[in-house]
């Protein structure tokens, strides 16, 4: 399941969700607050999310994401959590100014029970990140920016309208580093005209920059992006077939490792601890086009029209546009998925939490999985093999056919 696939928010869902949240949280795992701006300077031609570049809308939306932010904060379930993680995703945040960016930042954590020692990671753009703005984010406690480079080859980057040089998001990356910043990059690859040659060019300049991780996604081509149409007119190359994605891959998996770093995460490739710790159980957000919200048993999205979504705030109404009630079945597959993001599924915490082993649950599905190896059991853990590792999706999404 999808965030698009999440039912509409009926009257009784909504209620529903409410009355959760007037309860109290006990669980004591570890939440991530993920307030969500969806500003860009302009929209690169693979993007299929919804963003907005109009700069008019900044100051009544950041106005409007706060009050649903408070809404959060004041109900029962949110002031008796704990916080670990705060991460300013969305479109581009850096793309506001810094005294929003500080603003944004003291009131989630004057508002949200965040850890003494929480993480706070940052979604940025290299083409808004002034040495001013670093120093900024730097100097306000931020732990991590996550920056999406996709490629340093500029005949590329055009194609991809990436509005700044390879050579000038490199610079950016160091100036970052050198102000005391972590940095996690996202790599794309399999990219319309892309050869393996340039693919690991990319890999190595990554590594040169001695970033902390790196996040290397297969391009997903969608239909209604410039990109795409592009393509189909041959404006711009094709993309390579699946068996060349695969070996650019496994040719980073390969170079990634031998160079310090491990897999983690969804598509991650990272030297640094706090990258292999459990996920957040939970994930409380808001922002126009968020849809990562996971509160208990219920899965949520919200508006993606800035519009639609500052009118709700508005009127004191949760801007949620999709909303889904995980049933128990529901939630055992979800555990499942942690495979998906390479973390191991425990057998005897799985049975603690439903009241049966997974392979009680899903015979058919690990027995089959296992005897084409692409799991293993180790030490009570349900786990990837280096044979699974590329196909970690298709094997999560296993757990799903009913």
């Amino acid at each position: 399941m999808t965030y698009k696939d999440r039912g509409l928010p009926t009257p009784e869902k909504i209620l529903n969700f409410i009355e959760l949240l007037n309860t109290e949280n006990n669980d004591n795992q570890s939440k991530e607050l993920q307030p969500w701006l969806p500003f860009c300077e302009g929209k690169c031609s693979f993007c299929y999310f919804t963003i907005n570049c109009e700069k008019d809308y900044v100051i009544p939306y950041i106005l409007a994401l706060k009050k649903v932010l408070n809404s959060y904060s004041k109900t029962n379930y949110v002031r008796s959590s704990i916080f670990n993680e705060l991460y300013i995703g969305g479109g581009s945040p850096s793309v506001i100014s810094n005294e929003e960016i500080v603003d944004l930042l003291e009131f989630c954590r004057a508002n949200f029970n965040l850890n003494s020692d929480h993480i706070t990671k940052f979604t940025a753009c290299t083409t808004n990140l002034s040495l001013e703005k670093i120093k900024t984010l730097s100097s306000n406690n931020i732990s991590q920016l996550d920056i999406g480079i996709q490629t340093f080859n500029d005949s590329i980057r055009k194609n991809l309208l990436i509005r700044d040089s390879g050579r000038d998001a490199k610079e950016k990356l160091r100036l970052a580093k050198k102000n005391g910043l972590q940095i996690s990059i996202d790599l794309l690859y399999n990219l319309p005209g892309q050869t393996l040659d340039q693919w690991l060019d990319d890999i190595k300049q990554a590594i040169e920059l001695e970033v902390e991780s790196v996040d290397c996604y297969p391009l997903d081509l969608y239909p209604d992006t410039t990109l795409a149409k592009k393509i189909s007119t041959g404006e711009i190359p094709p993309i390579n077939n699946q068996e060349i994605e695969l070996k650019m891959y496994l040719e980073a998996y390969k170079i990634f490792k031998n160079n310090g770093y491990h897999p983690t995460c969804h598509n991650r490739f990272s030297r640094i601890r706090e990258d292999f710790r459990k996920p957040a159980s939970e994930v409380i957000g808001t922002g126009a086009g968020f849809f990562m919200g996971h509160i208990n048993r219920f899965l949520y999205s919200d508006e993606e029209d800035i519009q639609k979504y500052i009118l709700a705030a508005e009127n004191d109404i949760f801007p949620i546009a999709r909303l889904t009630n995980l049933s128990k079945e529901d939630e055992m597959r979800k555990a499942m998925m942690l495979i998906y993001i390479r973390v191991p599924v425990n057998r005897t915490s799985f049975k603690r939490e439903f009241g049966k082993f997974p392979e009680q649950m899903f015979p058919r599905t690990l027995e089959k999985l296992s005897k084409e190896g692409l799991i293993e059991v180790q030490n009570g853990n349900i786990q990837l093999t280096e044979k699974g590792d590329p196909w970690r999706f298709n094997i999560a999404w296993e757990f799903f056919n009913k």
